[in-house]
């Protein structure tokens, strides 16, 4: 029998195991695997002699912008520079124009985007007061969850405790997953006003804005709710490590909750902030030093769920809008293309093995948003998205081979160990050796059965 395509020679990694062997390939799903000795023939051999082949990343939390502001990103150029990154399955929040808030929206946008995406996607919808009664024909339309905040931000209204009840209520009703920007309204208010009147407008202000005492009590809020409803959730870019055990007790309790964190978390501290801001500037903020470390340390131990982008890219130019006051500045850094490679430099460092970043990466996200296993995983039946890595390679990241359309990135100048170099998406090549070769239009729905 003649395979569309093996992949040879390379280490196979996943979240429970890691083995030498070929694996199969045909009609865009993994078909088997077997001894690296035994001969096969394939249309398409893929060479990962020395290297290690991961699942395609799943990356729930990205910010693409299209249709909108393709001023900052696209899905042409966003689901590039995903799969730059390794990652093959994006989740696209609802924050586009319109905002996602209906199902007819939702399948509007499916189509727009159906000639635009290189890799896989999701579609997430907001969960707001004014758009309770259209959740159960989000979720029949396949959406990827709901995306709430607990303060005003972006422009998004404040999803207060007794709104929340309502439509975790109602999201739990349909069987749906419902994600949360957790950062209390009116401690950042009090903040905010405190510093408006002193006249500061530097970056200093950004960590005691967006503050750690605001996050938590955001968290407990939301997890109280939680427990009451039944609602299965997951908080987006958990920032310091009290917060993971908050979520990792409640979860000992009973609730259906994750956490999520982002790679910033775990290689800027506040003095980037103050030091870079605007252009490390993006809530919440990143902490101290300590708490930094100790977010390894977290990972390491299996006590975080994801690690996802939170790609939310603006311009240079924009950024440069708060280099006088801050609060002129976007939130928000591009990130969708180095989520592997500061994994892959942490593994390479030793604080991580590589099947925890494959599961972080690319199995547990597949899981939280039901997609699993035909995402997420190398495995006989599942779709055939892998990425091939040289963790023997060092690269240095520098703004000008940043894919994304912004076309910079906060890590500029920071050598890591671990590369992705090819990246499949259902068997076919959307990165070879570093270079983009998927079309625009390959991608496809992945709706949440």
């Amino acid at each position: 029998m003649t395979h569309d395509v093996t992949v040879t020679g390379g280490t196979i990694v996943t979240a429970d195991d890691s083995l030498e062997a070929t694996l199969l390939v045909d009609d865009g799903t993994i078909t088997g695997f077997v001894d690296p000795d035994t001969a096969v023939e394939a249309e398409r051999v893929v060479d990962a002699a020395g290297k290690h082949v991961l699942p395609g990343g799943v990356d729930p939390h990205v910010h693409m912008m299209d249709p909108g502001d393709t001023e900052r990103e696209d899905f042409p150029t966003g689901t590039a520079a995903a799969a730059a990154g390794g990652i093959t399955t994006v989740g696209e929040h609802h924050r586009t124009d319109p905002t996602v808030l209906t199902a007819e929206i939702l399948t509007d946008k499916r189509e727009y985007l159906s000639d635009r995406a290189r890799v896989d996607f999701g579609l997430l919808a907001g969960g707001h007061p004014d758009n309770v009664d259209e959740i159960e024909g989000l979720e029949a339309a396949g959406t990827m969850a709901y995306k709430s905040f607990t303060c005003e931000v972006h422009g998004v209204p404040a999803l207060l405790s007794d709104y929340m009840a309502e439509v975790f209520t109602e999201v739990e009703r349909v069987g749906g997953i419902s994600m949360i920007h957790p950062e209390d309204e009116r401690l950042l208010n009090a903040n905010e006003e405190r510093i408006r009147e002193s006249g500061r407008a530097d970056g200093s202000i950004v960590p005691e804005w967006r503050s750690k005492e605001a996050e938590q009590l955001a968290v407990s809020t939301t997890l109280q709710i939680a427990k009451q409803t039944g609602v299965s959730l997951w908080f987006a870019h958990l920032t310091h490590p009290e917060l993971v055990d908050q979520v990792n007790h409640a979860k000992a309790q009973g609730v259906d909750v994750y956490a999520e964190t982002c790679p910033q978390y775990f290689y800027l501290t506040r003095e980037d902030v103050e030091r870079d801001a605007p252009y490390t500037m993006f809530t919440p903020p990143a902490r101290e030093e300590s708490d930094r470390e100790e977010m390894w340390n977290r990972l390491a131990n299996g006590e975080i769920d994801m690690v996802n982008a939170d790609h939310a890219p603006s311009t240079k130019a924009q950024k440069a809008q708060g280099e006088d006051n801050v609060f002129d500045a976007p939130f928000g850094i591009p990130g969708v293309e180095t989520v592997l490679p500061l994994l892959l430099n942490g593994a390479s460092d030793g604080k991580v093995t590589l099947n925890r970043v494959a599961e972080v990466f690319a199995t547990n996200p597949a899981k939280i948003t039901d997609i699993y296993p035909r995402k997420g995983t190398l495995r006989v039946g599942s779709d055939a998205d892998f990425v091939v890595v040289d963790m023997d390679r060092e690269q240095t990241l520098r703004d000008e081979d940043v894919v994304a359309k912004c076309g910079w990135t906060p890590y500029d100048g920071l050598t890591v160990t671990g590369v992705p170099e090819t990246t499949y998406v259902r068997g076919e090549p959307v990165v070879e050796n570093g270079e983009i070769v998927g079309e625009p239009g390959y991608g496809s729905f992945v709706a949440r059965p």
